[in-house]
């Protein structure tokens, strides 16, 4: 029996190593969109913990310089934060790109996974067929002797 090679191999093996490429990429996308994530939790922890401190320190009295350093404080949070917002929807974009560009690498590598399934089935035929021939020859071999 024939061994079976498949006529875009090498065609295949490229595609499936930049499907790997493409999950990489993907995967580091999501990983530094869960890190732009994770620094605006701990921005608005922070500004949480400022404005709670400064609500407690009202009770004991605080002067007017310490409360215009909590504004000015305050004021810088919500900036950085806003700016973290914009951060994560670049992330998120980013995340996107990497998602359909993963897609599409998956397509064409399914494609080809098709084609030579296709290819290995007719391949199979072929070999079964060519089997057969060789049996008819020896069956109407036998039978011509006798």
């Amino acid at each position: 029996m024939a061994k079976f090679v498949f006529r875009l191999a090498s065609v295949l093996s490229v595609r499936e190593k930049v499907e790997e490429l493409k999950k990489n990429e993907f995967g580091k996308a999501v990983m530094e969109l869960e890190q732009e994530r994770a620094k605006l939790i701990h921005l608005e922890r922070v500004r949480m913990e400022c404005i709670e401190s400064f609500r407690n320190g009202l009770h004991k009295g605080v002067k007017p310089d310490e409360i215009r350093q909590h504004n000015l404080f305050l004021d810088r949070m919500k900036i950085l934060i806003r700016e973290q917002k914009a951060a994560i929807q670049l992330a998120e974009q980013r995340v996107e790109e990497k998602r359909i560009e993963l897609v599409e690498a998956m397509k064409n590598r399914k494609a080809l996974d098709v084609l030579k399934e296709n290819d290995y089935e007719e391949f199979l035929n072929e070999e079964k067929q060519a089997e057969q021939k060789v049996i008819d020859e020896i069956v109407s071999y036998r039978g011509s002797r006798s």
